[in-house]
């Protein structure tokens, strides 16, 4: 009878501190012991552990040293007719000799961005890489590096860690396969590492490949000395380095970029990198020595050497000394371009110099050259005093000013200058073309005038005069859906397709993310866009936003009703198949759209796998866990789904990795795991989790990680509500002790807290209903000991 008071007091106590997500489970498993739920998941016979195990100086054995729970997830078959297997990607089975030659026959061909690529290569089967040639892993690496502006659009991707790893792991597993690396293979490692400005590890490879027998061409030499000359205080380094290359010149030891005969002389490109990183510091003793040494080879500097030049002395010397080497570069025979008035009219708007800003303006117009827009924004004049300034441009060019002011203007957010420009351009005459009009959309869209830019875009591409391309389409597409007009969002998209465009992987993307917010999330209508997509001519490659578009309007759908069973399945293929079959490395917000479809689908197995490959990358990739850093409360929900499901060993799995993740520390996230601890009859882990929260010295690798922000007095009063309700009486005042050192000491993280009456009341009264023997003894030192730290607690 006593016992049965206990815990129903324990429960209440529980409900009054878990609020919003109190379990009530009636199964006879709800006090079930974590070895217990481990052998029923194994169908074994439970054995006692006798074994002692914990972490020195805390009580109790330790979370990793007890058994983890296996929960079996859901066993997902591919749908009827798909010779697709649901494993691993690196678990397909593939013919090794087929997957190496699609490999081979698209990368040449197939304009692969540098994600796509290292997707692509690491689906490769093992045996597949032995039947690679050097010039494929040369494109594989070259692509990866983002060497080809070309590729994915034209964005080349910055370089990181990340891609230099892939590229050593690409290196590696090709060299171990068999591949012999050539001249090209070290060539694109020198170059990402001086992207990331590894000089060393340059010198390393340039060395490496010396080692191999191979002779270098000048390319990699170039590559460093470029890199040198563009870092700040690097100039000694490129002079050295200078003098090195004409060491090993002069002893034949590099070879011709086309032969293997040794080069005879430097070449253009490279004398260009080396004044440049003169040029740049200043030093323009040394830039006419070189240009004697040119003379003396028989190489004339071209129009590119004397605006690298020209750019140095504008910088170091002022705009009067430009002027002059301007006027030289003419009369030596040399044709201004763009590259060259460019310096010299930001250095005349640096200085303020109106009439030689005039002066440049009216002398670049007279050669049809428009300044960059970057140029343009600077230029301290009214847009209409600079294109009557510039009016001596051809009228084929005045529509390329016109445009340059219009988007300048749009960057300003200045749309009324952009419809006088407009005006302006009609008065003179000038005919626009389709950039301006995209510039004009674009403009009208993002100042919420959409009504107004549908009407423009009928008015001027329904006469025929021009034809919109898909550029324009796109601008229209995507400002229709996020304005929620998913009408004519999909009338534009149609539109698009019978002028024979072909619909591009943004415009899908655009689509799908405005039909996952239409309606809370219109599902049935974004597995009709994404069908299309599948099976779109040209073949259209799915991003992480069309995975993310797919994910939220699954969720958006699960919060207004529950998802039928091809919906659901819908979900589980665009997951599962997302490195196999579309080559997507997933990102952080993939990851969490993801998750909060079957959280919101109710679907534990799924999400724990989510759950788990998220890990598995996370070593790897630590930002993708950036989204649950920034809305831990989704991480929440998982755990209250596990909680809610008597899956009790989930939830547990979840806090493990909680702090690991670089989560914010909630105390809910603390009560949970307790709870799970409670219900599964285990005061030994909630032990282990306080007094690893609350200890600096206890052991990560235990599943200890000092955080005694996250333990409030919430979490403090459910673990000793837990505590007496399994007959822990002994850990009520060491645990109070602990907490009120750690609440009371003056750090940084730890605010100071204070214990409240109610909290203490709740304590004692659930100890007199203990009916314990040891009870009264047990109140009058809980007493004494919060009347030492918190006077103010202390129930009258």
């Amino acid at each position: 009878m006593h016992g049965r008071r206990t815990k129903q007091a324990a429960v209440s106590w529980a409900a009054a501190y878990s609020r919003a997500y109190t379990y009530r489970l009636q199964s006879a498993e709800q006090r079930r012991s974590l070895s217990e739920l481990y052998n029923r998941m194994e169908k074994k016979p439970a054995a006692k552990n006798t074994k002692k195990d914990g972490v020195e100086g805390l009580p109790g054995p330790s979370i990793s040293a007890i058994p983890r729970p296996k929960i079996h997830f859901q066993k997902i078959e591919p749908s009827a007719g798909s010779k697709q297997q649901a494993r691993e990607p690196n678990q397909q089975l593939k013919d090794p000799k087929a997957a190496a030659d699609e490999y081979i026959a698209k990368l040449p061909k197939s304009k692969w961005s540098g994600e796509k690529t290292w997707a692509r290569f690491s689906q490769l089967p093992r045996e597949s890489l032995a039947r690679l040639r050097d010039i494929d892993v040369n494109r594989t690496l070259a692509n990866i590096r983002g060497a080809d502006k070309t590729l994915a659009q034209g964005e080349r991707a910055v370089a990181t860690t990340m891609t230099l790893n892939r590229m050593l792991e690409v290196f590696e597993k090709t060299k171990q396969a068999g591949v012999v690396p050539d001249k090209y293979t070290y060539q694109e490692l020198i170059a990402i590492n001086v992207d990331l400005l590894n000089f060393d590890y340059a010198h390393e490879w340039l060395d490496k490949m010396v080692q191999q027998g191979i002779t270098p061409t000048i390319r990699p030499y170039r590559t460093i000395l470029k890199g040198y000359g563009a870092t700040a205080g690097m100039l000694d380094n490129a002079r050295r380095f200078w003098q090195e290359i004409k060491t090993k010149l002069a002893a034949g030891q590099i070879a011709a970029d086309d032969s293997s005969e040794p080069m005879r002389s430097i070449d253009m490109p490279t004398y260009t990198c080396y004044i440049a990183a003169e040029a740049k510091a200043g030093d323009f003793a040394k830039v006419v020595g070189v240009l004697e040494e040119m003379e003396q080879a028989g190489i004339t500097p071209d129009i590119t050497v004397r605006n690298t030049i020209l750019d140095g002395i504008v910088r170091h010397r002022g705009l009067d000394a430009g002027l002059r080497e301007a006027e030289l570069m003419a009369e030596s025979g040399y044709e201004l371009n763009g590259y060259s008035y460019a310096p010299l009219l930001n250095a005349a708007i640096s200085e303020q110099r109106h009439d030689d800003i005039r002066a440049l303006l009216a002398a670049a117009a007279a050669k049809n050259i428009v300044p960059a827009v970057h140029t343009i924004r600077r230029v301290p004049f009214d847009p209409f005093e600079t294109l009557e300034i510039m009016s001596g441009l051809q009228s084929s060019h005045q529509v390329r000013l016109y445009n340059a002011l219009i988007e300048t203007a749009m960057r300003t957010n200045d749309f009324g200058r952009v419809l006088q420009l407009i005006d302006h351009l009609r008065q003179r005459g000038v005919a626009a073309n389709v950039v301006t009009y995209t510039l004009l959309l674009d403009a009208l869209n993002k100042a919420g005038r959409l009504e107004q830019a549908k009407s423009m875009f009928a008015k001027v591409f329904n006469g025929g005069e021009l034809k919109p391309d898909a550029y324009i389409y796109s601008i229209m597409i995507d400002a229709c859906g996020r304005q929620g007009d998913v009408r004519s969002m999909l009338w534009f998209k149609n539109d698009m397709q019978r002028q024979g465009l072909a619909v591009s992987e943004p415009i899908y993307n655009s689509v799908l993310s405005a039909l996952a917010r239409w309606r809370h999330g219109n599902l049935q209508a974004v597995m009709v866009v994404a069908d299309e997509l599948e099976r779109a001519k040209p073949a259209v490659r799915p991003t992480c936003r069309t995975f993310s578009a797919i994910f939220a309007a699954a969720a958006a759908q699960a919060q207004t009703r529950t998802l039928g069973a091809g919906e659901l399945e819908f979900v589980r293929s665009w997951y599962r198949h997302a490195g196999d079959r579309y080559y997507v490395a997933k990102d952080s917000f993939v990851y969490f759209m993801a998750l909060s479809a079957f959280i919101g689908a109710r679907c534990l197995p799924d999400a724990m796998a989510v759950f788990a490959d998220m890990l598995r990358d996370y070593e790897r990739n630590r930002l993708v866990a950036d989204g649950f850093v920034r809305k831990p409360n989704r991480m929440l929900d998982l755990m209250k789904l596990a909680l809610g499901q008597q899956e009790f060993g989930a939830a547990l799995e979840i806090w493990n990795h909680w702090l690991q993740l670089r989560l914010p520390p909630i105390p809910k996230a603390a009560e949970l795991a307790l709870f799970a601890c409670d219900q599964m009859g285990q005061p030994d882990m909630a032990r282990a989790i306080i007094y690893g929260l609350l200890t600096p010295d206890a052991s990560p690798s235990a599943g200890c990680v000092f955080c005694p922000q996250i333990v409030d007095e919430s979490v403090l009063g459910l673990y000793m509500a837990a505590m007496i309700k399994h007959g822990q009486f002994d850990e009520l005042l060491p645990a109070l002790r602990l907490w009120a050192g750690v609440a009371t000491k003056e750090e940084p993280l730890v605010p100071k807290r204070q214990l409240s009456e109610s909290t203490v009341s709740k304590i004692v009264r659930l100890l007199r209903r203990s009916k314990h023997p040891e009870a009264p003894a047990l109140i009058g030192q809980l007493l004494t000991l919060v009347d030492e730290h918190f006077p103010g607690a202390t129930p009258i």
